[in-house]
């Protein structure tokens, strides 16, 4: 379904940080859901924020933060209510992570050799072991009952 002009908008004010800044017609916004891509709708909080920034011009207040980011580098997003700059988010906007003994990983403390793009699942690594423990149980099936094969007596002829 094409969107239309606004419910355009709406989508690209939302790809820009993952949240609609701009203040729209309430139609717009339903435009705008509708017209998602399939991948979008499936793979990120688009229509959430996008429902979410409705809610919030229906009673005149700013879109509330965004539950994803959108844009390409993939960088982390802070969940609703968890921002520390954002003095409105009932935290005070003074602590940090880590203040009270939190146990918070920095981006170097995180052990992400498996969970690289270019490293093998370990699921996979499983499958591939059982696999050549089957093969090699197989194997010797089948040198085994070719050695006793060799063993027994020829019959007895008539």
């Amino acid at each position: 379904m094409a969107a239309s002009a606004c419910g355009k908008q709406v989508i690209d004010d939302w790809y820009d940080n993952g949240r609609v800044d701009g203040s729209y017609d309430l139609s717009c916004y339903d435009d705008a859901i509708d017209a998602l891509p399939r991948d979008v709708k499936d793979y990120s909080s688009a229509a959430e924020d996008i429902t979410r920034a409705l809610q919030a011009a229906m009673v005149g207040k700013p879109a509330p933060a965004a539950t994803s980011d959108p844009s390409p580098d993939g960088g982390t997003t802070t969940p609703p209510g968890d921002d520390p700059e954002d003095p409105d988010d009932g935290e005070g906007g003074t602590s940090k992570p880590g203040d009270d003994g939190e146990n918070v990983a920095g981006p170097g403390d995180v052990d992400t050799a498996s969970s690289d793009s270019d490293s093998i699942p370990i699921p996979l690594l499983v499958l591939a072991g059982l696999a050549l423990l089957l093969i090699a149980a197989g194997s010797i099936g089948y040198v085994t009952r070719r050695h006793q094969a060799r063993r027994l007596p020829p019959p007895p002829s008539a």
